[in-house]
């Protein structure tokens, strides 16, 4: 399932933006994509100055949500990172930083442990992350 979530990923970042290259994800702005978007949504607190977030896509079914965003840098067409904002009904929204496919692996293995979270089965969860990536794939893969 981590295998499918990985390739999905690294066919996204291919597909959207194609024919612009960018510098790998960095460790700030993966935490940028996480802690730091909480931390703005929370508190209004600002993002790194010229950084935007852009949604990209959601997707809803049943009781579970996710919105798909781009961080994007300053004067860049295409993500240095992707941020998965996923939501169950009546819980708090839980953020994933997906890094550039070339990112450094220790930032491909923190959205790995990310995935794991504190509860013993999130099969669900990753069962419908999975189809809500797979979702998005075929939709920039048609463009």
């Amino acid at each position: 399932m981590k295998k499918l979530l990985f390739l999905i990923t690294v066919l996204l970042f291919s597909l959207q933006g194609i024919g612009q290259s960018i510098s790998p994800t960095t460790e700030e702005e993966f935490n940028m994509a996480t802690t730091g978007y909480k931390m703005y949504l929370q508190m209004g607190l600002p993002l790194k100055p010229g950084y935007r977030i852009v949604d990209l896509k959601e997707f809803e079914y049943g009781e579970r949500k996710m919105v798909l965003k781009g961080l994007y840098r300053p004067t860049e067409l295409k993500p240095c990172a992707m941020i998965i904002a996923y939501t169950r009904l009546r819980g708090a929204p839980e953020y994933y930083c997906i890094p550039s496919p070339d990112a450094d692996e220790l930032l491909w293995d923190r959205f790995r442990v990310s995935l794991a979270g504190e509860i013993d089965n999130k099969q669900e969860q990753l069962q419908f992350l999975s189809f809500a990536l797979g979702k998005a794939l075929s939709l920039y893969a048609s463009k």
